[in-house]
Parts: structure tokens; C-alpha cells; sequence
């Protein structure tokens, strides 16, 4: 691993997003359930994985409300 970074969605942290060859390539690891899909993605940027994370999160977020 060269180097890991922090994936927070509105103050909840829900995986890490590791570069672990010198290329740059990305992947990303969930932590919160709801992000399990996307666990092992390669991605592009840091930036696109919080994008994908976020919408993904949110997305499920209000499902979740709707079904309570």
C-alpha cells in the first residue's frame, strides 16, 4: 500500500479508497454496509470514489427512511 485515503459522507465514515501501485490505480474498500457494492472498484480519483460514495450512501439513505 502507497497510500490511503479517508471516504466520509456526511459525517459518517463509510470506506477507504487505497493506491497500492505506483500507477496510481485506486480501489476502493467499504466499510459501511451500505457501500458493499462498490467494494474492490478500482476508480479513477480520489474525487470520483467520494462521488460515487456519496451518491450511492444517499441514495440508500432514503430508502431506508421510506421504508421506516
Amino acid at each position: 500500500m502507497i497510500k490511503s485515503e479517508i471516504v466520509e459522507i456526511d459525517g459518517v465514515f463509510v470506506g477507504v479508497v487505497i493506491q497500492s501501485r505506483h500507477d496510481g490505480t485506486r480501489v476502493f474498500r467499504a466499510i459501511h454496509e451500505w457501500l458493499r457494492p462498490l467494494n474492490g472498484q478500482i476508480m479513477a480519483s480520489l474525487q470520483d470514489a467520494r462521488v460515487l460514495a456519496a451518491s450511492l450512501f444517499r441514495r440508500q439513505r432514503v430508502a431506508s427512511l421510506a421504508a421506516a
